[in-house]
């Protein structure tokens, strides 16, 4: 069903879809068989099993189908999409890690997955952005949201528009979760975390947890994991996360630079 309204994302007004929040196919991906066979939605005060997506009248037809060419087509090929069937993982595997612990690696990016990395994050950014654009609203009341501040959201807006560069006070960090990682096979939903240099926005979707770095003061270190920065690209694995709470990356961060610098 189509409404008029302005699209959020183009802001020319117009037939509205009726847009979701979560790309559908990923539901589709993640329902498993049995007498309850819904994947599992999580958040930070509940899980649960259910099918159900949440949709509004968001965007116009060329901006859905602009998200879908430039991010989400790329993600489900790359994302997690059952036992064996996670191509991102497979990749970061056949190379050796930059640095490693028992909680994370993190590995470069070869020169010919660098471009679908970027349309990868492109579709975690459409999200988080998503979130901040309107109020969505499942089952059991209003979703959680995240705050870009109107700063943010505008360059985040234009960069998804092509008419724009990404924030350059802004890191776009991707996490691969491994396949003991009990967050691998979950559709999640946005959080905030508040930093003393910057803010942090995630959401976990199909074995990748996009992570949202804003701030005037963020940590230049921060800004050699974005996906959108120009040279070397990283993408981490995260072996063990238990939680859907933010992760300090500071360790590893200074870990990184130090070995850059060598």
């Amino acid at each position: 069903m189509e409404r008029t309204g302005q699209c959020r994302l183009c802001l020319k007004d117009g037939p509205l879809r009726d847009s979701h929040f979560i790309p559908q196919a990923a539901y589709k991906l993640l329902r498993g068989k049995g007498k309850n066979p819904h994947p599992l939605v999580v958040s930070d005060e509940k899980v649960i099993q259910t099918s159900d997506q949440v949709r509004a009248h968001l965007l116009c037809h060329q901006c859905e189908q602009r998200l879908h060419k430039n991010g989400e087509n790329t993600f489900f090929r790359n994302c997690y999409r059952g036992v064996g069937k996670f191509r991102l993982l497979k990749v970061l595997r056949q190379q050796k890690p930059l640095l490693e612990d028992e909680q994370f690696a993190v590995y470069a990016v070869p020169t010919s997955e660098c471009a679908a990395v970027e349309e990868t994050a492109y579709m975690g950014l459409s999200v988080l952005w998503k979130s901040a654009a309107h109020a969505w609203k499942d089952g059991d009341g209003t979703l959680p949201s995240i705050s870009l501040g109107l700063p943010y959201q505008e360059q985040v807006r234009r960069f998804l528009l092509a008419t724009g560069p990404f924030p350059e006070h802004a890191a776009m960090i991707v996490e691969v979760s491994d396949e003991t990682n009990r967050l691998i096979a979950v559709v999640g939903t946005p959080a905030s975390s508040k930093w003393p240099t910057h803010y942090l926005h995630w959401i976990d979707i199909c074995g990748i947890r996009f992570n949202l770095v804003v701030g005037s003061r963020m940590p230049f270190r921060l800004k050699q994991l974005s996906v959108f920065r120009q040279g070397q690209k990283f993408v981490l694995l995260a072996k063990r996360q238990e939680s859907t709470q933010a992760t300090d990356y500071r360790h590893f961060l200074v870990a990184l630079s130090e070995k850059r610098q060598r």
